[in-house]
């Protein structure tokens, strides 16, 4: 997520998703991230792969989850990213457990069968062709072994004190946008890829695969990390020039953020609501895959 006026763009090219909303972000849902990991019943002394692992938000709810004897890879193709997750980790505790390397995830830097479970978080939504790229991530996994997923799903999110003919009309005009920005040079997209993770785990061949959904709500006061997170969210909406949304519908949905006098997160009964979707299935090798 981000804005055009940003100055950065992330490893998939979009104008948004600097470290620092990034990191945000993360804050902003501490409690429901640490339940999703704690949720996944990591083993202790499991080696883990962190696949799009961005600046290493994630590191240290893995690295708890592993143990002391646990270890954890992260994984991502952007340099800048893993400068900064390295940075990070230099500076932690769990520094001996940590490694990271930069490749595409559908060629990870392990032998093959190797990892107990491959965690993907917040990059689902940039594959194209996720249900081969999840095909292309299995062989990694020991038998038996895990991937777990985690994305975003635009058609779960509400705003409250918003015109909700507004928020439909915005939601839309971003979805047929992602539909064809791709065409005009902008990298794939997918904001409502969350709904669709457990149907894409089961066409990639993994078993037992299990959803869950993380509702995610906040209210006034809001955390300065939410705040940010939800102003950068607000602006991405109607960013790239967003060409299905007309110039009163973009003024009309800045104002309710952007306003000079006013700003709807800061009244005294504003709430937001989204969910986030967790998703793990289990990997089992045929010959042909081992």
């Amino acid at each position: 997520m981000a804005v055009d006026r940003a100055l950065h763009t992330n490893e998939y090219g979009l104008p948004l998703n600097t470290t620092e909303w990034l990191e945000k972000h993360h804050l902003s849902k501490a409690y429901e991230r640490e339940q999703m990991i704690h949720n996944l019943g990591i083993e202790q002394g499991n080696f883990v792969i962190d696949a799009g692992c961005g600046p290493g938000l994630w590191t240290q709810l893995l690295v708890e989850a592993v143990g002391p004897t646990g270890r954890v890879l992260g994984v991502d193709i952007s340099c800048a990213a893993l400068i900064t997750a390295q940075e990070r980790a230099t500076k932690a505790h769990y520094r001996q457990q940590v490694q990271y390397k930069l490749a595409p995830l559908e060629q990870l830097p392990l032998p093959k069968g190797e990892a107990d479970l491959i965690f993907c978080a917040n990059v689902c939504q940039y594959f194209p062709t996720p249900v081969a790229t999840f095909a292309a991530i299995g062989p990694y996994l020991r038998p038996n072994g895990r991937l777990a997923v985690k994305d975003m799903d635009l058609a779960t999110m509400h705003f409250s004190h918003i015109d909700l003919d507004l928020q439909a009309r915005v939601f839309k005009a971003r979805a047929l946008w992602e539909q064809e920005r791709v065409a005009w040079g902008y990298a794939f997209e997918d904001s409502w890829s969350g709904s669709k993770l457990a149907g894409h785990l089961r066409a990639a061949g993994y078993k037992n695969v299990q959803e869950k959904p993380y509702r995610i709500k906040r209210s006034f006061p809001l955390s300065e990390n939410c705040r940010f997170y939800l102003l950068g969210l607000a602006e991405w909406f109607i960013s790239e020039g967003a060409p299905y949304l007309s110039h009163d519908d973009k003024a009309r949905w800045s104002e309710y953020f952007f306003g000079s006098n006013s700003c709807v997160l800061d009244l005294e009964d504003f709430s937001y609501e989204e969910t986030e979707y967790l998703v793990s299935g289990v990997w089992t090798a045929t010959p042909s895959q081992s």
